[in-house]
């Protein structure tokens, strides 16, 4: 696909978003090539991708499209209690490991608060998770 239609279509993806026209936002991710697709993130506003993220259960788009997008939008959000908890239920579905991440970039920076990583090791159970759980205690001195 051409540079021109890709971006029209980006363009067409971002107005369907923020009108919430499920059918065209689907209809128009689909029209670009999946490696477009994968690279959707990076030109679409934050409403856009909070619509996205928040509609994924409704759009029949590529679950590595969907990854990458949700995956994004999180991560580019403060470190909060409900950042953590979305991610928590968003994890919790799909078992993305990019939303793993999320939640090792907020321990290896000391942003999780104890009780945020109590939660944490309760829902994440992967090694490195694990790994960087104790590291942490250790850099707080628990």
């Amino acid at each position: 696909m051409n540079q021109i239609n890709t971006s029209d279509i980006i363009i067409k993806i971002e107005d369907a978003a923020l009108n919430h026209h499920l059918a065209d936002l689907e209809h128009w991710i689909n029209k670009l090539d999946l490696s477009d697709q994968l690279e959707l993130h990076r030109h679409l506003s934050r409403n856009a991708l909070q619509i996205i993220r928040e509609q994924r259960q409704q759009l029949a788009i590529n679950d590595g499209v969907k990854e990458h997008i949700i995956w994004y939008d999180l991560s580019n959000q403060p470190w909060s209690d409900a950042v953590l908890a979305e991610t928590i239920a968003i994890y919790k579905e799909t078992s993305w490991i990019a939303i793993e991440s999320i939640v090792l970039v907020a321990l290896k920076q000391n942003k999780a608060k104890e009780q945020q990583v109590r939660h944490i090791g309760d829902v994440f159970a992967s090694k490195e998770v694990t790994r960087q759980i104790q590291r942490w205690k250790e850099r707080q001195g628990l």
